[in-house]
């Protein structure tokens, strides 16, 4: 959260002509409602669910932004992996927090987190996720860097710079 994967995705996307895709908006779209309300609505279980049956669907030549939890479930990742190239767009615990700090209303799983709570939360979200990240095909330091460097930087992974 708050490593800027839809922006950064939107954006190359456009810079390679193809579609894009946020799994995140397509099933609040397909459910009609919000995250936070299909998570209090209907549980985690049932939104991971829809995650994977998202991505089996999906057997066309996109860029995807998917959610943090997408890879963690279902043995997802090693299916982006089969199927497609993973970018792991990994930032410090310190740099997240800068950025989300000032973001907690907008972001219903961080809301209720004061400033020291939400380090910690932000810390124990990398550890615990990093196993899995660390599997995706290109990791990419996004730490203080502008949109256009890290784009520089997956275009030069994937040769089409």
């Amino acid at each position: 959260m708050g490593v800027g994967k839809s922006t950064i995705a939107k954006q190359l996307a456009k810079q390679l002509k193809i579609s894009f895709l946020d799994t995140d908006q397509k099933i609040e779209d397909q459910e009609k409602k919000s995250i936070s309300n299909i998570f209090k609505i209907n549980g985690e279980i049932y939104f991971r669910k829809l995650e994977t049956k998202l991505l089996y669907q999906l057997n066309n030549k996109q860029v995807i932004a998917c959610g943090g939890g997408l890879p963690l479930f279902n043995n997802n990742m090693e299916y982006i992996k089969k199927t497609g190239v993973s970018i792991y767009l990994k930032a410090s615990s310190d740099f997240l927090f800068s950025r989300l700090k000032n973001e907690k209303k907008e972001r219903p799983l961080i809301s209720k987190f004061d400033k020291k709570n939400l380090q910690q939360f932000i810390y124990n979200q990398l550890s615990e996720r990093e196993k899995i990240y660390s599997k995706a095909t290109h990791k990419i330091n996004v730490d203080d860097k502008t949109n256009e460097k890290i784009l520089g930087e997956i275009h030069s992974l994937l040769g089409t710079t």
